[in-house]
């Protein structure tokens, strides 16, 4: 699926930040990063940036992946065709003459729907058993997946102790069928990615023939099953935001049902659907096919109201939401998919870098999440020796990572905008660099009477970094963000004479406000004005703000087992790994390492450690 220049032109201005989101998304890679400030510089003559953009991500393969980016947060990149079937006019597609009466309101409303369609078409998702296209799905969270169970009734029913034969030995009998079926999300792009399936409520044999489950038996069958992947791919595909409380009401109501009847992408339809009083099941009036099952439906204000789940007599049936909206185990799966409070990888690939030693980073991050009122306002990374670069740059895209994994998919708007600031040597005006990059023009001079010809170079450079951070903390108030400001030490260590002065002020004066966040990443050498708190509790009862110090250079047994922990429950989705277990693997990931003290490392060996790792989990996981 190729994109073109044009398209990408229309979305770079209005939309750059989440352009450059997407970009670290599918080019996690820290040593070939792509963003736009290096597209830019290898634009050649007569192509500008959307030229460069479109070419990279049609070259590498990914302009399915970026478009369903975009459009998972509302933004529409594919050009809209005169007859594109169902997403640019939802119609009606009903079986035979519909018994459900005419709801009020009968249509949908045209710009929410509009913006909706956009994300749905690339949450919903085909489900694949060895192979086969079974049904429908949608992404209800980071990694999770809602569908039908009778969608994967096979694997379940082969997981199923299989009974003994008469006479025969209990102790010869298989634990679960002679063949292990492999489950698969095909994502709205074409992608395919293996899960599993971490929750179900079965089907009842009854609703195979169009019964319904005995009441005595319907709350321990319900049709529904959650599947995990192993990467956060609602983040980039979006997900169903589901309600609070299940979508109380009585009698008709408009339904849109994104489903793939017999696996084809033409599944967004509108109908009718029926709720009377205590029905386990609802009626609907949707031509549906094998394929559908498992699509979720929404209703006129476009909010999830349910599951599809077969046909009977001619009509259609939905799994109601209100029937396994309060499950616990239901509840406990999402509630687990929470935002991360700390990242193993930059983007949940065993294969890729993997992150050990860095839990104050993350510690501070979450803080200043939670927390936006705390006096914390950043990080000071500080090497224990200087004379490295080891781990500098990566914290950028460890702070990218985390913060991308914080905001739902479907918000549109980019909350947390993040800026790397140069510093280079070549750097000789911080201030005016900083303030192209977030407010499009130079910094402001400096008030008068404290100008360069009225007063000391130092005064005026103070003034015009208190006025640049007042104007970032207006801009960001008023768009309702956060604004990220990300610095490292630059090649050789020192920054440039002229620079070194407005370095220091804008770092006092950034920490000063709500809505700005300061990561440092170096600079040892200098003496800087804010606060260091050496852990996230002492910005609570602090009377200035400051920066949170994270020390570079070293990582323990403990932080190994922390990333262990981590991998386990995102991989495997063991919450609580054996204590003797999770110690021998440790030591096989740290044996014959030298130790600076006992269970200390030196960073030198964080690469051994990590190889390691990573072979411990595939073994755990049953991978070679």
């Amino acid at each position: 699926m190729a994109v073109t220049a044009n398209r990408i032109r229309a979305v770079l201005g209005a939309h750059a930040a989440t352009v450059e989101e997407a970009l670290a998304f599918l080019f996690p890679d820290p040593d070939r990063p792509v963003n736009l400030d290096g597209l830019r510089e290898t634009a050649e003559e007569g192509d500008d940036l959307a030229d460069v953009l479109a070419a990279v991500l049609n070259d590498s393969g990914t302009s399915g992946s970026f478009i369903a980016f975009l459009g998972a947060r509302g933004i529409e990149l594919r050009p809209l065709q005169p007859n594109a079937p169902i997403w640019d006019a939802v119609r009606r597609r009903r079986g035979a003459e519909s018994a459900i009466p005419e709801p009020e309101p009968n249509d949908f409303p045209f710009d929410p729907l509009a913006a909706f369609a956009t994300r749905a078409r690339q949450f919903r998702c085909r489900i694949l058993l060895d192979r086969r296209v079974m049904g429908s799905g949608a992404f209800v969270s980071a990694r999770l997946v809602l569908t039908a169970a009778h969608v994967i009734e096979e694997l379940i029913c082969a997981r199923q102790p299989q009974p003994a034969l008469p006479g025969a030995d209990p102790a010869a009998v298989p634990a679960a069928g002679p063949h292990l079926h492999q489950i698969r999300i095909l994502a709205s792009d074409g992608r395919r990615y293996p899960a599993r399936l971490v929750w179900h409520s079965p089907v009842h044999a009854c609703e195979h023939d169009g019964g319904l489950p005995p009441p005595a038996e319907a709350a321990s069958h319900r049709d529904v099953a959650l599947l995990r992947v192993l990467l956060p791919l609602g983040h980039s595909y979006g997900h169903i935001e589901l309600p609070p409380q299940p979508v109380e009401w009585t009698g008709p109501r408009m339904l849109a049902l994104v489903h793939y009847p017999r696996g084809k992408a033409r599944g967004f339809v509108s109908g009718r659907v029926l709720r009377r009083k205590d029905d386990i099941r609802l009626q609907h009036d949707i031509a549906t096919e094998p394929g559908s099952s498992g699509g979720p439906g929404f209703d006129t204000d476009l909010r999830f109201i349910g599951l599809h789940q077969g046909r009977t007599g001619g009509r259609g049936r939905l799994v109601p939401h209100s029937q396994f909206a309060a499950e616990p185990a239901f509840l406990d799966a999402i509630r687990q998919d929470c935002p991360p409070r700390y990242l193993w990888s930059l983007d949940g690939n065993l294969d890729g870098p993997i992150i050990i030693g860095r839990q104050q980073f993350f510690a501070g991050l979450a803080a200043m999440v939670e927390q936006p009122d705390s006096l914390l306002r950043g990080l000071w990374i500080r090497r224990l020796d200087t004379s490295r670069a080891t781990g500098l740059g990566f914290s950028f895209d460890m702070l990218r990572a985390f913060l991308a994994s914080q905001r739902p998919a479907a918000q549109a708007m980019v909350r947390d905008v993040l800026w790397r600031v140069p510093t280079a040597l070549s750097t000789e005006n911080l201030l005016d660099g900083l303030a192209r990059m977030a407010l499009d023009r130079p910094a402001a001079e400096a008030h008068a009477g404290v100008r360069g010809h009225e007063t000391s170079r130092v005064a005026e450079q103070r003034d015009r970094a208190q006025r640049l951070a007042q104007e970032l903390q207006r801009r960001a108030e008023a768009e309702d963000r956060i604004f990220w400001f990300f610095l490292e030490t630059p090649p050789g260590g020192e920054l440039a004479e002229p620079v070194l002065a407005e370095f220091e002020h804008l770092v006092e004066w950034l920490v000063a406000h709500r809505n700005l966040r300061l990561i440092l990443a170096g600079f040892e050498q200098y003496a800087l004005a804010p606060l260091r708190f050496q852990n996230a509790e002492e910005a609570l009862t602090a009377r200035r703000p400051g920066l949170l110090v994270d020390p570079l250079g070293r990582f323990t047994d403990a932080d190994i087992a922390v990333t262990l922990a981590a991998m386990l429950r995102d991989l495997t989705g063991e919450e609580a790994l054996d204590p003797m277990l999770a110690e021998d693997m440790v030591r096989q990931v740290t044996h014959g390492l030298p130790q600076l003290h006992p269970g200390i490392y030196d960073f030198d060996h964080m690469r051994r450690a990590t190889r390691r790792l990573q072979s411990c989990v595939r073994k755990r996981m049953g991978m070679r």
